[in-house]
């Protein structure tokens, strides 16, 4: 499942690799976005399955320099927790983080009865997930005093010759 560029790698966090994800999410949705410590790091982590992207060109050793966790249900996959540093945001990050999270769902059994990714996204991010090909569908809600919206997009598996 990784994907690699001259830059970037994308695969299954390590445990190390795990808190280092840990500690980015803590530090842009809480200490930048002011969401609760104890609503960020939760019981899903434990079940979910948690992507990093790695700049292999930091510093002298390979650093994760965003991630996103991947939760199922019966029809859908769900991510979750998607950031990336803020140095690293505007530059295609993001959206390569999110390509390999939806081929790892195509890809593996363990979501073959899933049709479609969806994620909640901050109601001022939807543009970036429309941009990776996501539809918002249903009412803003409330999720801890920042407006939501739902998005989703079908799972497109290949079938191969």
């Amino acid at each position: 499942m990784p994907i690699t560029t001259d830059q970037y790698k994308v695969h299954v966090a390590s445990d190390d690799e795990f808190q280092q994800a840990l500690q980015i999410r803590v530090h842009v949705f809480v200490t930048i976005q002011k969401f609760p410590l104890n609503e960020e790091v939760d019981e899903l982590d434990k079940t979910a399955t948690h992507l990093v992207i790695i700049d292999t060109h930091r510093e002298a050793t390979a650093q994760v320099i965003g991630t996103l966790r991947i939760l199922k249900s019966p029809e859908a996959a769900k991510f979750g927790r998607v950031v990336v540093l803020p140095e690293y945001q505007g530059q295609g990050i993001g959206k390569l983080l999110m390509h390999a999270a939806e081929k790892y769902v195509a890809q593996s059994s363990d979501y073959n009865e899933c049709e479609y990714t969806k994620l909640g996204s901050q109601w001022d991010k939807r543009g970036f997930y429309e941009r990776c090909g996501y539809e918002a569908r249903g009412d803003i809600y409330d999720d801890t005093g920042c407006p939501h919206i739902w998005m989703y997009k079908p799972i497109v598996r290949s079938t191969g010759c």
